[in-house]
């Protein structure tokens, strides 16, 4: 059973619904955000192409279990650069679709970079862990590394927009990882080329995320007013928690002084 609070003063359930145009220019945003970050592969095989040839040509080293450190080191900082830039353009790019709902876009650029340079730290191990193992490990730590950096980027983004409805965010960035994680194997069982799916990571990660969490949100405004419950909001309780809001309300309030009884004289008289 959910109950919506007794005082609570919205005029509005759920989300504020968007068009089909807002739909596609997210979807579009969201991917030209990420080619352009996928730009920063290309200028860096450019200049580091030759400690980069497993991704070119993985032929030249699938017999061999030795993936030099230099290598890993390369496509850490590789990865690192364009994801980091990946993940803030599509930021702005999503950003300017909705300029009401995306009013933080600087602060969210911040946490962006922070949650770079800490995932960049706590991928060292994983990357050399992988590179022991062979070069195919090497590169899904790589994709696995763009995947993640975008999912908390989107959450990012979607939860400084509108906490409101954060677990609306949550489901939405959710499963639009899930689809651009079966898009991007498809895309991989095709072409079988390790770059080429490095390539599409970023923009597929974050074209989806434009997409799915759009058609979330529109699923989720159809149900609302079907229901006329407003399921995903913080604000909305469910079972045993409710009523808790207000005794927390009761307990926050400041004790009164020892002397009210006098203050109460002087005031009145």
């Amino acid at each position: 059973m959910t109950e919506q609070p007794e005082n609570s003063t919205s005029v509005q359930l759920g989300p504020t619904p968007i068009s089909f145009g807002v739909l596609l220019l997210k979807f579009i945003g969201g991917t030209l955000g990420g080619a352009v970050g996928s730009l920063i592969f290309v200028f860096i095989f450019v200049i580091a192409g030759a400690i980069l040839t497993p991704f070119t040509t993985p032929e030249a080293v699938q017999d061999s279990d030795f993936v030099s450190p230099v290598f890993v080191f390369v496509t850490l900082v590789m990865v690192f650069l364009a994801s980091t830039v990946g993940n803030m353009l599509g930021t702005f790019f999503l950003s300017l679709t909705e300029h009401d709902k995306y009013t933080r876009v600087s602060s969210t650029f911040y946490q962006i970079f922070i949650v770079s340079v800490i995932m960049f730290i706590l991928m060292v191990p994983v990357y050399f862990i992988a590179a022991s193992i062979n070069i195919s490990a090497t590169l899904f730590a790589a994709a696995l590394h763009i995947v993640l950096s975008a999912q908390v980027s989107q959450l990012i983004l979607e939860v400084y927009a509108n906490h409101k409805y954060s677990i609306l965010g949550i489901y939405g960035v959710t499963l639009s990882t899930i689809v651009s994680a079966a898009v991007l194997f498809g895309v991989f069982g095709v072409i079988e080329k390790p770059a080429v799916f490095l390539f599409a990571t970023l923009p597929v990660a974050w074209g989806m995320f434009g997409l799915v969490y759009s058609i979330i949100t529109l699923v989720y405004c159809w149900i609302v007013n079907i229901y006329d419950k407003d399921y995903l909001s913080i604000e909305t309780v469910y079972s045993n928690d409710y009523g808790k809001a207000v005794e927390v309300e009761e307990s926050a309030k400041a004790p009164k002084a020892k002397d009210e009884a006098g203050a109460d004289f002087l005031r009145h008289n």
